[in-house]
């Protein structure tokens, strides 16, 4: 086990984290594609949002002037039936590909479990790809704590462009012509689109009602204040949200993150983050969906993904040529609150990262 690192607060080297998580993630993915979750940019869009109180959620380990191990926790607020709850979303652990298995990636996850507990969380949430490095990893680090498996969370994708996403993606011939025969080939239809508009800031209340909304429909759900959701919404070259008005007011909104999926070649895929759209009818729903496709493929994506969490009625992004995308996470939780359980919660509002 390495003894000679230490681990303290992120210390702003964005481009060195930015470097030593691709080499860590190419070494394990191989030719594989995988999406560009240390651009400083989206770290920036993450970690600026933290107060200075809470600085010390942003963990990283380093070999003198060498950063070698991150991980982020998030502050959230969270409804759980009924009751508000403290939490922290945990994610974007890396360790350099040399410090595999020497006990760094442990140490770190140990230190924010620890500052998880000091500022009185209830739970920290977390998601385990399956086949990941990490998540045979945190199989070892159940005696940590308290692990709860939530949930196992797909993905669906619509292909916008084809032949860039096969070449970048080194899609095999048979994988094409499966996506060929589903009609993932084919532009969305321009009919009977709803005039979707960029969000602007006077729009933030609707979109903030219409997310919360969730809290009274599940389980467990993400509860936004004003502040924190107005930075999630918009932020230049990384996050951008759609909005839908019907009949005066924000009926439907589609928030989504600007990811480079670094393949065979570098393309941009638009990650569905936020999704809302409860007033809307079933034609409705589609041709919102319609609608976003049209303008996602206008603006150049090559694809688009969402995650399959059960809070909305999924039908529009079928009936909109969605397709499962051979990858999935399993949602879980350090639950540190004796009185609470998130064992096998169906339905979850929260954000994927």
């Amino acid at each position: 086990m390495a003894d000679d690192f230490t681990i303290e607060t992120f210390r702003g080297d964005y481009e060195a984290l930015e470097r030593m998580a691709h080499a860590s993630w190419r070494d394990e993915y191989g030719e594989a594609s995988f999406p560009n979750f240390y651009r400083p940019a989206f770290l920036h869009y993450l970690i600026d949002r933290i107060p200075d109180a809470k600085r010390d959620h942003i963990v990283a380990a380093y070999r003198g002037d060498q950063i070698v191990a991150f991980f982020l926790n998030l502050p959230q607020t969270f409804a759980f039936d009924g009751k508000t709850c403290r939490a922290a979303y945990s994610c974007l652990l890396v360790t350099r590909r040399e410090d595999l298995r020497r006990g760094v990636a442990a140490a770190v996850i140990r230190r924010a479990l620890e500052i998880s507990r000091k500022h009185g969380y209830d739970f920290a949430l977390f998601t385990l790809e399956t086949g990941h490095r990490s998540t045979k990893m945190m199989a070892k680090m159940a005696k940590e704590g308290r692990m709860e498996w939530i949930r196992k969370t797909g993905v669906v994708a619509r292909i916008l462009d084809l032949p860039k996403a096969a070449y970048s993606e080194r899609l095999k011939g048979y994988e094409r012509a499966a996506l060929r025969l589903i009609g993932a080939d084919r532009p969305p239809r321009w009919k009977n689109l709803l005039p979707l508009r960029e969000y602007r800031p006077d729009d933030l209340d609707g979109c903030r009602k219409l997310l919360n909304s969730y809290k009274d429909r599940l389980r467990l759900a993400l509860v936004w204040d004003r502040e924190d959701l107005g930075r999630e919404l918009l932020c230049p070259d990384v996050a951008r949200t759609l909005v839908y008005e019907k009949d005066g007011r924000i009926a439907g909104l589609v928030n989504f993150l600007l990811h480079d999926h670094l393949g065979r070649t570098t393309e941009r895929w638009a990650w569905i983050n936020h999704l809302a759209f409860p007033g809307l009818s079933p034609a409705e729903r589609r041709a919102f969906i319609r609608s976003y496709l049209v303008r996602m493929k206008d603006d150049g994506f090559i694809g688009t993904i969402e995650w399959k969490r059960r809070n909305y009625p999924t039908g529009a992004l079928y009936r909109n040529r969605f397709f499962p995308y051979p990858r999935g996470v399993n949602q879980m939780s350090w639950t540190f609150n004796p009185e609470l359980s998130l064992g096998r919660i169906p339905d979850v509002y929260e954000i994927q990262v």
